[in-house]
């Protein structure tokens, strides 16, 4: 966790294919309003930050920085992009397009390349669930262009989903509604939040998908302030504490 005129910086990485929408959510939140049309896409890594203020102003400290790493989507980086994005970070959002079932699928993956990375034991190529017994970062789902889904879902929104089979999907059923979640919000154990990027209908001041953005930037602070070094250090799978601000 880095500092800049006492202000803490925390870094998020927003994680995704290509073309899912992650510049465009990034900059909704940050800018508090909606990209005027499409971005190009990403290369490397496009960065953000948001100053963020804890609803209890009695907490100290009650400000906060938060770093948005944009990473791009693009398979022909995938090499190179570990080394280069996936050292120090506090939290972790995976976005999908909630018209690209791939887009969904590829979220296991995306996280799994981060595990890989961080990992200090020989992990099999496949991922499998047992590999986030130890993984204790926050994360924060983001599905995108719910608008052009139609009010109709990718996502498997069973409310008993068995997470030792592949986790299938079905094309026909619908949004998650009340405390029903996709099942990899399930399986990660994290909120998710459905939205249009380019409306802030969805993503508005006291609204729903709010709250749980602003619980998530709570979960990367309680962890940043309570864990010393020494003791983050000893996981296998939690990135060491950030201490840098661009």
């Amino acid at each position: 966790m880095g500092t800049n005129d006492d202000i803490p910086t925390l870094v998020v990485l927003v994680l995704g294919d290509s073309s899912v929408g992650k510049t465009s959510f990034v900059h909704m939140v940050c800018h508090d309003q909606p990209l005027s049309s499409p971005p190009p896409v990403t290369v490397g890594c496009h960065i953000e930050i948001k100053l963020y203020e804890r609803r209890d102003r009695h907490q100290n400290p009650n400000l906060y920085f938060i770093e948005f790493h944009d990473v791009g989507g693009s398979i022909q980086h995938k090499n190179s992009r570990s080394s280069m994005f996936y050292d120090e970070f506090n939290g972790i959002i995976l976005v999908s397009d909630l018209t690209s079932k791939q887009s969904y699928d590829n979220l296991k993956e995306w996280l799994y390349e981060v595990i890989r990375y961080r990992s200090r034991q020989k992990l099999p190529t496949e991922f499998s669930p047992d590999v986030l017994q130890n993984f204790d970062v926050p994360i924060l789902l983001i599905h995108t262009k719910f608008d052009e889904s139609n009010g109709v879902s990718l996502l498997n929104n069973s409310k008993s989903t068995n997470f030792n089979s592949n986790h299938s999907l079905s094309s026909t059923s619908l949004l998650p509604n009340y405390n029903r979640r996709s099942s990899l919000a399930n399986l990660f154990n994290c909120d998710e939040i459905f939205l249009n990027c380019y409306s802030n209908k969805r993503f508005s001041v006291d609204t729903h998908n709010v709250a749980k953005l602003n619980a998530f930037f709570e979960k990367m602070i309680k962890k940043a302030s309570v864990e010393p070094i020494e003791q983050i250090q000893q996981f296998d799978w939690f990135a060491s504490e950030n201490h840098y601000i661009h």
